[in-house]
């Protein structure tokens, strides 16, 4: 891969994706830096997230009907899967991925699973409490 300049808006927008517990999407990444930076542009915002997925430092997902969220990747190997509240749209981790023995046994077979996503929809506790 070319040379990636460390801009401030790249490294604004790496720390932000670092410091959440969740994926985020580019209008709330947008919400949140043009406290820092008020002059910037979501062309930016999406130039800097192509580069950082180019190098496998963070995850894209499809989630709420197939809005684009972007989360931080701690390890390079490292993949998340989500549970998502229909009423208050908060989203869980899902603690385990359910598919890496079907993965496995895929390769055995000689079938390499290039990716996966897995995406549950429920009611959260707290939304079932206020029913």
């Amino acid at each position: 891969m070319a040379n990636v300049r460390n801009t401030k808006q790249r490294q604004l927008i790496l720390s932000l994706l670092k410091e959440t517990d969740k994926p985020m999407s580019i209008n709330e990444l947008h919400s949140q830096l043009v406290k820092e930076l008020p002059k910037i542009a979501k062309s930016t915002i999406y130039r800097n997230i192509d580069s950082l997925l180019a190098q496998n430092l963070i995850d894209k997902y499809y989630l709420n009907d197939n809005e684009v969220f972007y989360r931080f990747k701690s390890d390079h190997k490292e993949h998340k899967h989500f549970v998502i509240c229909d009423q208050c749209n908060q989203i869980f981790d899902l603690p385990t991925c359910p598919i890496h023995q079907l993965e496995d046994a895929m390769e055995e077979e000689g079938f390499i699973i290039k990716q996966h996503q897995i995406q549950i929809s429920g009611i959260c506790k707290n939304c079932i409490k206020n029913n």
